[in-house]
Parts: C-alpha cells; structure tokens; sequence
C-alpha cells in the first residue's frame, strides 16, 4: 500500500509490480477512487435488474455452470469462491465456501454486484475486463482498501466471434496462494468457449484441427464453423494456432485460411483427419464435422440449439415402429405431410372435427404441450414428443412448445388409412394408449399425491427425456417455469414455488439461470419418490 502511495504520488515505477496493475492504478484514480472508496452500494443491481440480465445471459450462464461447480469442488479445501459476470463485471453467479462468503458478502462480491474498475478500482475481475487478460490481484494490489485482504485471479471468456462474453474468478482471503488459481481458471474458460462455440454452431459445418495429431479432438483443438465456406466462428485455440484477428471472423473464406480447396478437405476429412496448410505455411491435421442433412446454416442463426434428430426405424413396417416414421412412407400414396410447427402455435381441437369425430395428432419432431381450459383456467394434460399421437377432443389445446413438424389428420382420412394400412393402425394404437396412461396417472396423482411428489417426478421426467448429463449432474435447459411450471403437474404457482425453494436449499437442485435446472443427483430424487410412493 505505501509503495502504491508512493507511485501515485511521485510517478516512480516501483520495481515487481505487474505491469497491468500499474495501469489500472492509474485509471482507478482517474475514475475518482484516489480516496481508497469503492462505489459498491451505488450500483447494485436490485432483484428484478439481476433476473433481466441473468436472462439476457443465460447462454453463458448455462455453458458456464458444469464449470463453476468443478471449480468449487477442486478448490474446496482452500475456501473462497468462484465468480461469473456479464461482459461489464456485473456478477451474475457466486458459488463457494460458506465461510468466506460472508466476507464476499460484506466487501459487495455478491450477485448484481458491480466489479468494473469504474466501480471497484483494480481488482481481478475489472482489470481482467480492461486489460482483457488473464491476471491475479493479491492483497494490497487492489486500489480500494477495504479489498486489500482478499486475492483474486480472473480469467476472460471469449465467445466465437471474438466478443467479451464474461468473466470467471476465484477469490479467496490474502492468505491463500494463488499459483494454481489461473491454470485452473483458464482450463474452466476454455471448457466456456468450447461449449458457447457448440451451442452457437450446432448446425454449422465445422472444422476440428491440431498441429498435434494427438492433441486433435482433446480440449486443446482448434475450432471453426463455416457457412458454405464462409468463416463465421472460431474458438481463441484456432485463433491462436492460425494466427487469425478476430476481425476475420465473418470476412475471410476458407481459400484465404488455407492452400487447399474446400471440397477436397471436405471428401478427406469428413470421414478421417487430414493434413492441410495454412495460407502462412503452418500445418495442421483437421477433421471436418458436417451439419445434418437437410438442416442449413442460414436457420442456425436463429435457434441456439439444433433439433433432436428425428427417432426413425429400419423397417417402417414393424409393429414397433414410430407412427410418423411409417406415415413418411405412406406419403406417396395420399398419406397426409408432415408440416412445420412454429413456437408459440396453437392448435385447437374443437376447430379439427369433422363429421366423423376428432382430428388424430402425430408428432414426429419438437415438443407440445397439451391442456385443456375452462373460464380462464388451464390444466395441462401431458406433453408430447417424437412418436406421439393423440385424438384431439374438441376441449384440448396444443400448444407448440418447440418446434418441430406434426402431422393432423382428419378422422376419415385416419379411418382410411387404418383400413388400407394395417401397420399404420397397430402402431397408433400403443402411441395412443400412452396418452391416455399419461393422462390418467396425472388425475390420480392431482388426487392423490402431494405437489413436492408431482414436481420431483415431473423433474424426473424432464431429466430422462430432455437433460444433458455432465460431470456435475443432468442440466434441464428451456425448462418452464412460473405459471407454465405450475399447469405441467396441476398445482398452484405458489405451491410449486415454495416446493422449488425447498429443493434449491436442500441442493437437490440447482437453478443457475431462469430456465435451467441442475440436477446433481436423479437418483437421489428417484429414491425419495419411491420412499413418498
């Protein structure tokens, strides 16, 4: 602190202070913290500023979560916490050491909490945003002396055109060594961009590559997404190893990143690896990963995550066979399309009657909420998936929850159908029963069951049908909540809620964004089901 003082002061370079903390004392005192006073209790957020911007970053939230509790986890035992802001150093996340949270607490390094240089003065997070690099702050490092018995390292997160999406930090008491904080921080931020890259181009034509052949499809590889062979995204790896400025991103073609053509490497390494140059001359072993057919880049831009591939059969023909996938083959003989279902769409039974009864609905693709209302109130029914089917009674609604592709078919077109194909009718029948059985169960647990039980299973079930496991659990992305929450298990919102919180302290589950679950344990919840049973 005194040689701090006396740098301010005086402009003497003090010798063994970093470079990037010198400039960022200098800039805090631009900034108006020269009296050692952070700006803390003027710029945190207040609850409903936190839910807008946690929404606006729920992709980085969600890509970042698995990483987070690694870090909390491998870091354990020497306390401290882990820390995720938005691009401007607005915490969004703490996770970590009850202990030493409360000091977190007490020094403002809690969610909504601002940590610029503006704010704060040097410390990890905002330095790590102004100097856009990977740095630790230890102790009297920091500008503001109530931070002086902390230390922090933090670690910039790049998203795949090159853009500030985040930063993640450990900090922990002064008296914590911090040589092992940054390996681990930039190990987790490189597991961010990898997994921000794959959420972003899911659909994309990309292209793996190493200037170690062993060293390919590891953590380490380089990364690129093309749109015909336009690039359109990278990870910091590919940039580093090519030697590209992100300002290529959306500009340069392959021809210009590479000595060979485009459909050569795409023959070659489509289905192998192999060696190509760079236009500088490097060499790299690469592997091409093509989007699914029938799936173009253009539509990518507009979804985060691509569609479920879309369950089919060998043999359409088979009494196992999925309803849509045998009404695919029927097409060519009057059989009825399938026709694209758009988010948000509703189809309503009562306007499908015919003069013989009810409209049939197959699902070959997306997600659909069924429910019934009555004078302003919806019960939801059950929710439907690749190869259901149902009678759409004139009293229920389906609305499209994600999209996909359905087909209705009116019931003298479903009777001939039947009639002519017998296949088609046996496998309606079990997609049907299941309906029903669906329907049924949730009657009799709304009667029977407590709304802690309806909400585990229905956690249950969206974990089994709709969650990616990872090291740290099943994450539930696009999960309802609120009132949509609520209608799924037949329960008041306020019920649900205090269910919910009761799960989230407990830490059964974990909610890192508004739509997104964590479960650690499925089994865990599966027991307590059975015990409840």
């Amino acid at each position: 602190m005194a040689v701090r003082s006396k740098f301010m002061s005086d402009g003497i370079v003090p010798e063994g202070i970093p470079l990037p903390i010198l400039r960022s004392w200098e800039r805090s005192s631009l900034h108006g913290l020269a009296n050692g006073t952070p700006r803390r209790l003027e710029t945190r957020l207040t609850e409903t500023a936190l839910k807008e911007l946690r929404e606006r970053n729920e992709e980085l939230l969600v890509s970042a979560w698995g990483e987070i509790v690694t870090l909390c986890r491998e870091t354990q035992p020497l306390g401290g916490v882990v820390v995720l802001t938005d691009p401007n150093g607005v915490v969004l996340v703490r996770l970590g050491d009850n202990t030493f949270s409360d000091e977190a607490e007490r020094l403002g390094l809690c969610a909504g909490g601002d940590w610029s240089e503006q704010a704060m003065g040097t410390n990890a997070i905002g330095t790590a945003l102004s100097e856009r690099l990977a740095l630790s702050v230890i102790g009297a490092e920091h500008f503001c002396n109530g931070n002086t018995d902390i230390s922090c390292s933090a670690v910039p997160v790049i998203d795949p055109c090159g853009a500030l999406a985040g930063i993640i930090d450990l900090s922990t008491s002064v008296t914590v060594a911090h040589d092992y904080s940054l390996p681990l921080l930039k190990r987790a931020a490189n597991e961010i961009e990898r997994r921000l890259f794959e959420r972003r181009y899911g659909r994309f034509e990309q292209m793996h590559l190493h200037s170690n052949p062993r060293l390919l499809g590891g953590p380490n590889e380089g990364l690129l997404a093309f749109d015909s062979d336009r690039l359109v995204g990278a990870n910091r790896a590919a940039v580093e190893l090519i030697g590209l400025s992100w300002s290529a991103i959306g500009v340069m073609h392959f021809r210009q990143l590479f000595s060979v053509q485009h459909a050569s490497v795409m023959r070659q390494a489509s289905a192998d690896e192999c060696v190509v140059q760079s236009a500088q001359g490097a060499t790299f072993f690469a592997r091409m990963q093509m989007p699914l057919k029938g799936q173009g880049s253009a539509e990518a831009t507009k979804k985060i995550e691509p569609e479920p591939a879309r369950p089919a059969l060998a043999d359409p023909a088979s009494r196992d066979a999925l309803p849509h996938v045998v009404l695919e083959t029927l097409q060519n003989e009057g059989g009825p399309k399938l026709r694209k279902m758009k988010v948000g769409h509703l189809v309503y039974g009562a306007n499908l009657m015919d003069e013989t009864g009810e409209a049939i609905l197959v699902v070959a693709s997306g997600r659909y909420r069924c429910f019934a209302s009555h004078e302003g109130k919806e019960l939801t029914l059950f929710t439907m998936g690749p190869g259901d089917a149902v009678p759409l009674q004139p009293e229920m609604v389906v609305e499209v929850r994600k999209e996909g592709e359905a087909a209705v078919i009116p019931r003298t077109l479903f009777r001939r159908l039947t009639r002519d194909h017998p296949e088609f009718g046996m496998c309606i029948l079990p997609a049907v029963e299941k309906m029903l059985n669906r329907s049924l169960t949730m009657v009799g647990e709304m009667a029977f069951r407590s709304v802690r039980y309806r909400l585990i299973r229905y956690l249950c079930e969206m974990a089994e049908h709709d969650g990616r496991q990872t090291s740290t659990g099943v994450i539930i992305e696009s999960a309802p909540h609120g009132d949509d929450l609520a209608m799924a298990i037949g329960a008041a919102r306020q019920s649900v809620s205090t269910v919910l919180a009761e799960l989230i302290r407990s830490g059964d589950i974990q909610r890192p964004a508004p739509r997104t679950f964590v479960i650690p344990d499925v089994e865990s919840l599966r027991e307590e089901l059975r015990v409840l049973r």
